[in-house]
């Protein structure tokens, strides 16, 4: 795992963390010890979505997430905006998120210390709780897998659109705005004014290769972009920031791409 470090006009000193899925966060939280950050913003997939059993959280059966959590709370003030492998959480989930210390922005936005932050829910989760609202019992907390089977869209990544409706407002209030979303390819529903957008999915790419066109290292693959995907790891347009992720769950390995934790500070 690699320790990289952005210098972005205005940034508080922040680390950005992505796609942890429920691995050992020991080697994450040593870093963040040494880098002591003032912000820690986590852009989603902190679990890996298998599906819940006899109605368990995976809060419940993935042990290292509450800790990881936990440990982040403890350091600094940490900010969470559910990715495309938190869509089976429910209100229950995210209120035991929430007594960690961590606050979850489903979107949503706070201000803290003249910084505006949101977060942009994955449209995977929003799309799966219109989905599956009816389907909710008091017997069955997550609705069974055969129920919604063959439920249009729910694991087509084209067909989900986040909603946008409230960054209109969230861009008009004052302050130095960062936005968590999971998703780098939301990058262009994004208002210009907002200033920081911080996001994971990619996994870097997978297969990283330098690009003569792009003058950079690019990845080869990455959900929600297909092949030689436009977001996978860095700066993009001074304002969109991409983590590598903190983990593999591909069957197969990472190339010329290893696990990251970002580090942003002002110049």
């Amino acid at each position: 795992m690699v320790e990289t470090i952005y210098k972005i006009k205005d940034a508080p000193r922040l680390a950005l963390l992505a796609d942890l899925h429920g691995r050992d966060p020991a080697p994450v939280l040593s870093s963040l010890h040494r880098h002591k950050p003032s912000l820690i913003c986590i852009a989603g997939d902190i679990v890996y979505g298998v599906w819940p059993e006899n109605n368990r959280s995976p809060l419940d059966t993935q042990p290292h997430v509450l800790p990881f959590l936990s440990g982040c709370a403890d350091l600094a003030p940490t900010f969470l905006s559910p990715g495309n492998h938190e869509q089976m959480m429910d209100e229950e989930d995210e209120k035991t998120i929430e007594k960690t210390g961590v606050t979850v922005l489903d979107n949503d936005w706070i201000e803290k210390d003249g910084v505006v932050i949101g977060g942009l829910t994955s449209a995977y989760m929003t799309d799966y709780r219109k989905a599956t609202g009816a389907l909710r019992t008091t017997k069955d907390r997550y609705p069974k897998k055969e129920s919604i089977e063959g439920l249009k869209g729910l694991q087509t990544a084209s067909q989900h659109v986040p909603e946008t409706d409230w960054l209109d407002s969230y861009a008009a209030a004052p302050g130095f705005h960062i936005l968590i979303s999971h998703h780098p390819e939301y990058f262009p529903l994004i208002p210009s004014s907002i200033q920081l957008m911080l996001s994971g999915h990619a996994h870097g790419g997978q297969w990283a290769y330098y690009s003569f066109k792009r003058k950079r290292m690019c990845g080869l693959f990455a959900p929600g972009q297909g092949w030689l995907p436009a977001y996978t790891k860095g700066v993009y347009d001074g304002r969109l920031v991409v983590s590598a992720g903190l983990s593999n769950t591909a069957p197969f390995p990472r190339f010329f791409n290893p696990a990251e934790i970002v580090y942003l500070e002002s110049p």
